[in-house]
Order: structure tokens, then C-alpha cells, then sequence
């Protein structure tokens, strides 16, 4: 279980609704990975000021996709960024429980879908995010409890040793994985 950002978080649910929940993972991708999946690391930030009472913080996430080849990996994608595109790139935030807050929403820049070798794509997504100066409490969503390994959902070895350049080594300290 874990806490995340309301945007980040809205997006997450987003694109596996979208992509049809295949299994996600965050911050790390155990070297035996299920197919198909979603890997979100966390993304990147960069801030600045914006006017005289916000400043904005610029996201980049680079979001991995997995399957059993790339080009179906990429079909995972596809129906991601379509599903943003037909929304006019807003993707609706969530309260705590899940639903939707009618009238909220995270306002994406056009997406980007690649794909790349042994059954992975990557979408990266950008958008900026909005605060007050004063602000000094991240927005969180709900706290997820996933259940990363559903029956039926295993590789073999050799497609493992395929997909083993994605995976990131677990940080067996039990910390958050970070910029080492």
C-alpha cells in the first residue's frame, strides 16, 4: 500500500481503465514481471515560478509498457494516447474512494508512444501542474493496495531473460528507490 500524488495517481487509473488493466507496477520491476503490464517509475520534475501567486511544477514520465511483443505493447500504448486524445487530453481527477470529482481534471500535453525492442513500448506523458505559493501539502489520492501476481499471469524463463534489461534491481534495504 502507498500514497501518491491526486494527478499522478488519477493518471495511473486512467490508462490501465484505458489500457485494460493489465498488471501495474511502481517504483521498481521485479526481474520475473507479469505480461502484459504497466511500469510507472516516478516521474520527473521540474519546477519554476509562474506568477506572482503560483509557481508551476513540470512533469515528464516516461511510462513503460510490456507484452508479448512490442507491437502489442504498442497496441497497449495506442489505446492509451487514444483514449487521451478523444478526452481533449484531460484526464479526470480522483477523490480518495476512486470516483471521479465531476468538473476536475489534469490538462495533459499531447502524448508520445515509441516503441522499443524485446516487448516493451514507452508513453511519455508531460503536464504542468499549478500551485499556490502557500501550499506546502502535496494533494494525495487513495492509498492502493495491488495485487501485482493473478493466477494465470506468468512468463516463461526465456521471455524473462528477454525483458530482464527493463527490470530494476529491488533495494533489498527496504528504502524507496531514488537517484543513486
Amino acid at each position: 500500500m502507498f500514497e501518491v500524488e491526486q494527478e499522478i495517481a488519477s493518471i495511473m487509473k486512467f490508462m490501465l481503465d484505458h489500457a485494460g488493466n493489465p498488471a501495474p507496477y511502481y517504483w521498481e520491476v521485479p526481474a520475473h514481471f507479469v505480461v502484459p503490464s504497466i511500469y510507472f517509475p516516478m516521474p520527473e520534475i521540474e519546477t519554476g515560478g509562474e506568477t506572482f501567486l503560483t509557481y508551476g511544477m513540470d512533469y515528464t514520465w516516461y511510462i513503460k509498457i510490456f507484452h508479448r511483443t512490442k507491437e502489442k505493447a504498442y497496441s497497449l500504448g495506442l489505446a492509451v494516447i487514444t483514449a487521451i486524445q478523444a478526452a481533449r487530453n484531460l484526464v479526470p481527477l480522483i477523490a480518495q474512494d476512486g470516483s471521479e470529482i465531476e468538473g476536475c481534471w489534469v490538462r495533459l500535453n499531447d502524448p508520445k508512444l515509441e516503441m522499443l525492442d524485446g516487448g516493451a513500448a514507452q508513453l511519455t506523458l508531460n503536464w504542468r501542474s499549478r500551485r499556490p505559493y502557500n501550499r506546502t501539502e502535496v494533494q494525495r489520492s487513495q492509498s492502493f493496495t495491488v495485487d501485482f501476481m493473478k493466477p494465470g499471469r506468468e512468463i516463461s524463463d526465456a521471455y524473462a531473460e528477454i525483458l530482464e534489461q527493463y527490470a530494476v534491481p529491488l533495494d533489498l534495504n527496504g528504502a524507496k528507490p531514488g537517484r543513486r
